[in-house]
């Protein structure tokens, strides 16, 4: 853990106010949060679980804002990364207590874990390939959920940009690194199934310009302006290919999130850092 560079992050929320409800101090704390989830080479310890957890939540409820998902991305790679240590300090936990309780130092005491607290240990060992499954396939659905809201939002032009940021490479003469950090933490298998995505949201593109043409065609040949048919274009989008159903997403999400905080809360109770 960078001790320093979270003693600054604490030191930057103390200045707000929290005497009362306000929307920029949530602001500042929601920005705070998602900048340093955002920055390379960022560490999940710099940020407080449950403000990581809060800002996670915080574009889930009450209401799902899909323009957020590149932020969504960089928290949940943070919050995975933070899974990760976790595990990894617990495999380590389990390993002392049983050298210590098989050969238990003369003359001095030394505390052991009780059976819950290694079954719950152990539990998390065990769950880890299952909470990862879940991740990667919430990182897919929701690169696929923003590339088709992209197409028909206010900030479509973006696009390019963020396909290469799912994609890295996949632009032509567009050499810019991606500014998702969860690239950096992909086996090689994940690599390939993402290369497997790109190949599937490529020819999904194709036939939304195929289509695109032929609805314009057709415009034209009934006499629809330009302006008509752009009046009209988002709803017959909508229409032509509807959205993925973001409940069955959020529900993968807020289950794998759910049990990643509550194994942090967890750890956090029994074996709080030193004062």
């Amino acid at each position: 853990m960078n001790s320093e560079n979270r003693k600054q992050f604490e030191a930057q929320l103390s200045r707000i106010n929290w005497d009362e409800y306000s929307t920029l101090a949530h602001r500042t704390v929601y920005d705070k949060v998602v900048g340093t989830a955002g920055a390379a080479g960022s560490d999940s310890a710099v940020i407080p679980p449950a403000l990581l957890f809060y800002a996670t939540r915080n574009i889930l409820r009450p209401t799902f804002i899909v323009g957020q998902i590149p932020d969504l991305l960089n928290l949940l790679t943070t919050v995975e990364g933070l899974r990760q240590f976790a595990t990894k300090q617990s495999g380590q936990i389990l390993a002392l207590n049983q050298f210590y309780t098989e050969r238990p130092p003369d003359g001095q005491e030394v505390r052991v874990l009780s059976t819950k607290e290694m079954r719950t240990l152990a539990h998390y060992q065990a769950q880890s390939e299952r909470l990862r499954e879940k991740y990667f396939i919430i990182l897919k659905s929701l690169c696929r959920v923003y590339i088709h809201y992209l197409w028909t939002a206010p900030e479509s032009c973006l696009l390019a940009m963020r396909l290469n940021d799912f994609f890295p490479g996949c632009i032509e003469d567009y050499n810019q690194p991606s500014s998702l950090r969860f690239h950096m933490d992909l086996c090689e298998n994940e690599k390939a199934e993402f290369g497997e995505l790109k190949d599937e949201i490529s020819a999904w593109m194709k036939i939304i310009l195929e289509w695109e043409y032929e609805r314009e065609k057709s415009g034209k040949q009934q006499g629809y302006s330009k302006a008509d048919l752009s009046a009209s274009f988002k709803d017959d989008f909508q229409v032509a290919f509807p959205p993925l159903d973001c409940a069955d997403i959020l529900d993968v999400l807020v289950r794998y999130l759910t049990s990643v905080e509550d194994m942090i809360h967890k750890l956090e109770k029994w074996f709080p850092p030193p004062t």
